[in-house]
Protein backbone atom coordinates (compact mmCIF):
# COMPACT_ATOMS: atom_id res chain seq x y z
CA UNK A 1 0.00 0.00 0.00
CA UNK A 2 3.33 2.26 0.87
CA UNK A 3 4.10 2.54 -2.97
CA UNK A 4 0.60 2.94 -4.58
CA UNK A 5 1.33 6.11 -5.56
CA UNK A 6 4.56 5.71 -7.27
CA UNK A 7 3.43 2.56 -9.29
CA UNK A 8 -0.03 4.55 -10.11
CA UNK A 9 1.92 7.41 -11.41
CA UNK A 10 4.39 5.34 -13.31
CA UNK A 11 1.47 3.35 -14.81
CA UNK A 12 0.08 6.99 -15.83
CA UNK A 13 3.15 7.90 -17.59
CA UNK A 14 4.24 5.04 -19.29
CA UNK A 15 0.21 5.41 -20.91
CA UNK A 16 0.33 8.79 -21.36
CA UNK A 17 4.44 9.47 -22.63
CA UNK A 18 4.00 7.41 -25.36
CA UNK A 19 1.05 9.41 -26.86
CA UNK A 20 2.80 12.78 -26.27
CA UNK A 21 5.54 11.46 -28.50
CA UNK A 22 3.57 11.28 -31.11
CA UNK A 23 2.09 14.97 -30.85
CA UNK A 24 6.15 15.30 -31.10
CA UNK A 25 6.17 16.82 -27.50
CA UNK A 26 8.65 15.41 -25.14
CA UNK A 27 6.90 11.96 -23.77
CA UNK A 28 10.23 10.29 -23.84
CA UNK A 29 11.87 12.43 -22.29
CA UNK A 30 9.57 12.63 -19.38
CA UNK A 31 9.71 8.99 -19.32
CA UNK A 32 13.54 8.72 -18.72
CA UNK A 33 14.04 11.33 -16.48
CA UNK A 34 10.85 9.66 -14.26
CA UNK A 35 12.91 6.31 -14.13
CA UNK A 36 16.30 8.51 -13.19
CA UNK A 37 14.06 10.12 -10.63
CA UNK A 38 12.42 7.03 -9.00
CA UNK A 39 15.87 5.60 -9.27
CA UNK A 40 17.59 9.03 -6.76
CA UNK A 41 14.17 8.86 -4.90
CA UNK A 42 14.44 5.71 -3.42
CA UNK A 43 18.19 3.87 -4.25
CA UNK A 44 17.21 0.53 -2.30
CA UNK A 45 13.47 0.06 -4.19
CA UNK A 46 14.35 1.37 -7.86
CA UNK A 47 17.86 1.34 -8.61
CA UNK A 48 18.95 -1.34 -11.45
CA UNK A 49 21.53 -0.17 -13.35
CA UNK A 50 20.96 -2.61 -16.30
CA UNK A 51 17.26 -0.72 -16.74
CA UNK A 52 18.95 2.72 -15.71
CA UNK A 53 21.00 1.88 -18.62
CA UNK A 54 18.51 0.14 -21.31
CA UNK A 55 16.50 3.61 -20.49
CA UNK A 56 19.34 5.58 -21.80
CA UNK A 57 20.39 3.56 -24.83
CA UNK A 58 17.02 3.38 -25.75
CA UNK A 59 16.34 7.28 -25.79
CA UNK A 60 19.46 8.08 -27.65
CA UNK A 61 18.59 5.63 -30.45
CA UNK A 62 15.07 7.22 -30.55
CA UNK A 63 16.25 10.46 -30.80
CA UNK A 64 19.45 9.89 -33.08
CA UNK A 65 16.80 7.93 -35.31
CA UNK A 66 14.35 10.52 -35.40
CA UNK A 67 16.98 13.22 -36.10
CA UNK A 68 19.01 11.42 -38.70
CA UNK A 69 16.04 9.61 -40.50
CA UNK A 70 13.91 13.64 -40.12
CA UNK A 71 16.99 15.62 -41.42
CA UNK A 72 18.91 13.31 -43.13
CA UNK A 73 16.52 11.47 -44.93
CA UNK A 74 15.28 14.48 -46.93
CA UNK A 75 18.54 16.11 -47.17
CA UNK A 76 19.68 12.70 -49.56
CA UNK A 77 17.63 14.35 -52.09
CA UNK A 78 19.66 17.26 -52.30
CA UNK A 79 17.52 19.68 -50.96
CA UNK A 80 19.18 22.80 -48.76
CA UNK A 81 18.90 23.09 -44.98
CA UNK A 82 16.39 25.60 -45.33
CA UNK A 83 14.27 23.43 -47.09
CA UNK A 84 14.75 20.72 -44.32
CA UNK A 85 13.56 23.61 -41.57
CA UNK A 86 11.08 24.67 -43.40
CA UNK A 87 10.14 20.93 -43.77
CA UNK A 88 10.15 20.22 -40.56
CA UNK A 89 8.23 23.33 -39.85
CA UNK A 90 5.66 22.05 -41.90
CA UNK A 91 5.19 18.76 -40.17
CA UNK A 92 4.98 20.17 -36.76
CA UNK A 93 2.11 22.59 -37.91
CA UNK A 94 0.45 19.44 -39.33
CA UNK A 95 0.82 17.75 -36.22
CA UNK A 96 -1.01 20.41 -34.19
CA UNK A 97 -3.58 20.54 -37.13
CA UNK A 98 -4.09 16.93 -37.23
CA UNK A 99 -4.53 16.25 -33.46
CA UNK A 100 -6.96 18.93 -33.14
CA UNK A 101 -9.14 16.98 -36.29
CA UNK A 102 -8.67 13.66 -34.21
CA UNK A 103 -6.60 12.93 -31.87
CA UNK A 104 -3.64 10.39 -31.48
CA UNK A 105 -4.00 9.14 -35.24
CA UNK A 106 -4.83 12.40 -36.58
CA UNK A 107 -1.33 13.47 -35.27
CA UNK A 108 0.55 11.06 -37.00
CA UNK A 109 -1.26 11.62 -40.44
CA UNK A 110 -1.24 15.53 -39.93
CA UNK A 111 2.77 15.88 -39.84
CA UNK A 112 3.13 13.59 -42.44
CA UNK A 113 0.62 15.82 -44.57
CA UNK A 114 2.22 18.79 -43.27
CA UNK A 115 5.92 17.50 -44.46
CA UNK A 116 4.84 16.60 -47.35
CA UNK A 117 2.93 19.71 -48.54
CA UNK A 118 5.53 22.04 -47.43
CA UNK A 119 7.98 20.03 -49.17
CA UNK A 120 5.69 20.17 -52.31
CA UNK A 121 5.02 23.79 -52.47
CA UNK A 122 8.65 24.37 -51.56
CA UNK A 123 10.33 22.68 -54.71
CA UNK A 124 7.47 23.47 -56.88
CA UNK A 125 8.18 27.25 -56.11
CA UNK A 126 12.12 26.26 -56.48
CA UNK A 127 11.98 24.29 -59.79
CA UNK A 128 8.10 24.91 -61.04
CA UNK A 129 8.44 21.19 -62.12
CA UNK A 130 5.18 19.60 -60.68
CA UNK A 131 7.11 15.92 -61.13
CA UNK A 132 10.34 17.10 -58.84
CA UNK A 133 7.86 18.71 -55.90
CA UNK A 134 5.49 15.30 -56.08
CA UNK A 135 9.25 13.53 -55.71
CA UNK A 136 9.99 15.58 -52.60
CA UNK A 137 6.97 15.54 -51.12
CA UNK A 138 6.36 11.19 -51.40
CA UNK A 139 10.48 11.62 -49.85
CA UNK A 140 9.16 13.55 -47.02
CA UNK A 141 6.37 11.58 -46.10
CA UNK A 142 7.82 8.60 -45.65
CA UNK A 143 10.75 9.96 -43.87
CA UNK A 144 8.48 11.86 -41.16
CA UNK A 145 6.09 8.93 -40.71
CA UNK A 146 9.83 6.43 -40.12
CA UNK A 147 11.21 9.17 -37.73
CA UNK A 148 7.73 9.01 -35.78
CA UNK A 149 7.38 5.06 -36.25
CA UNK A 150 11.30 4.95 -34.31
CA UNK A 151 10.46 7.49 -31.74
CA UNK A 152 7.18 5.79 -31.42
CA UNK A 153 8.94 2.69 -30.71
CA UNK A 154 11.46 3.83 -28.26
CA UNK A 155 8.81 5.43 -26.27
CA UNK A 156 6.85 2.58 -25.49
CA UNK A 157 9.98 0.71 -24.79
CA UNK A 158 11.11 3.04 -22.16
CA UNK A 159 7.15 2.84 -21.18
CA UNK A 160 7.97 -0.97 -20.77
CA UNK A 161 11.24 -0.48 -18.78
CA UNK A 162 9.68 1.93 -16.24
CA UNK A 163 6.67 -0.45 -15.62
CA UNK A 164 9.93 -3.06 -14.97
CA UNK A 165 11.56 -0.93 -12.66
CA UNK A 166 8.61 0.20 -10.88
CA UNK A 167 6.43 -2.70 -10.73
CA UNK A 168 8.70 -5.65 -10.49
Amino acid sequence: MEFLVERVFAGLLAVLCPLLTIFDLPGNSILLITGLGFAFFDEAMYFNGRILSAMVLIYLLGEAWEFCVSLFGIRKEKVSWFAVFLIAIGGFVGTIMGTTVVPILGSIIGGIIGASITAFFYELARTGIKENALHLAWEAAKMRFLAILGKLSAGIALAALLIKQVYF
